[in-house]
């Protein structure tokens, strides 16, 4: 695979988690790097893409080690986890 991504191939993965969770999107080290094949050194240009476009879904969005509130627990994105993001209330 070369360091370019099919940006379609990140919004079907995108639109398929948000189909099984409207509420709470997590994306996984596993499904990420294993299963849609990202490299390494695409993983960045993945991380943010699918960064502006849960934010433009409105969602808030977070990182492996970041600290968020869902459902009035407060949580820590885990190590397998690249992304967290959840649905804005408003």
């Amino acid at each position: 695979m070369t360091n370019e991504i099919d940006l379609g191939i990140i919004e079907k993965y995108l639109m398929d988690k948000i189909a099984q969770n409207e509420d709470f999107v997590v994306c996984s080290f596993f499904e990420i790097r294993i299963k849609l094949d990202i490299s390494e050194d695409q993983e960045t240009e993945f991380l943010r893409f699918a960064k502006i476009r849960l934010e433009n879904l409105g969602y808030d969005v977070y990182f492996t080690g970041a600290k968020y509130t869902y459902q009035n627990e407060e949580r820590v994105v885990q190590d397998n986890e690249l992304i967290v993001a959840i649905k804005n209330q408003q």
